[in-house]
């Protein structure tokens, strides 16, 4: 539970700072879901730019930077390198989700990364938040899940703005067990049921 609520604080920081990305969620969302009702997890197909945008704050928030540490079962090679069996490897996470070799402009907030030109949802496999391979995290469809229905039911009742007088936002991180968002302000303002937008 500890990374998939790290995850939603990430993404009102985001909603916050992209105001334009929030309401165009807000929108897909209303259009596809309406305002009678919650997102299910059968509205995913059909909320591509939703979907775009978790997976860009997923990739920016990076919240196990560092992977699960795993063990060389054998003497292996990489490029020079000998890394002897019963060596303890974490996977750079981090690095993967921002390298500039994998991401045009890694540095910015680009949910559009995700989406074909006729907007369909792209699958990267350098997207691995849930790491990669045989030991790739075992709750991966469960936070998936959570993940999904927390954002979108959150987006879909509230509005997140930075209060007025509040710090500015930053997107430094305190890196412990998880990658955490430095503690941040916020207002979460009601939609009303009756209006077409954010």
């Amino acid at each position: 539970m500890e990374t998939t609520t790290t995850t939603l604080k990430w993404f009102i920081l985001y909603m916050m700072a992209y105001p334009e990305v929030q309401s165009r969620v807000q929108a897909e969302m209303d259009q596809v879901v309406g305002r009678e009702r919650l997102p299910g997890l059968d509205d995913r197909q059909n909320l591509p730019y939703t979907c775009a945008v978790l997976m860009e704050v997923q990739r920016k928030g990076a919240v196990v930077a560092m992977g699960v540490p795993h063990m060389a079962a054998a003497d292996v090679t990489i490029k020079g390198y000998t890394i002897p069996k019963g060596t303890i490897i974490f996977p750079n996470i981090l690095n993967v989700l921002n390298n500039k070799n994998f991401w045009d402009d890694s540095d910015a907030f680009t949910p559009e990364r995700f989406l074909s030109d006729d907007g369909t949802l792209i699958k990267r496999e350098e997207l691995i938040f849930f790491s990669t391979g045989r030991r790739v995290c075992l709750g991966e469809q469960l936070a998936r899940m959570e993940t999904f229905l927390g954002f979108t039911s959150l987006l879909h009742r509230f509005t997140f703005k930075k209060p007025d007088n509040s710090p500015p936002l930053s997107f430094k991180a305190v890196l412990g067990g998880t990658r955490s968002s430095l503690p941040y302000l916020t207002c979460a303002i009601p939609r009303d049921s009756t209006e077409n937008g954010a």
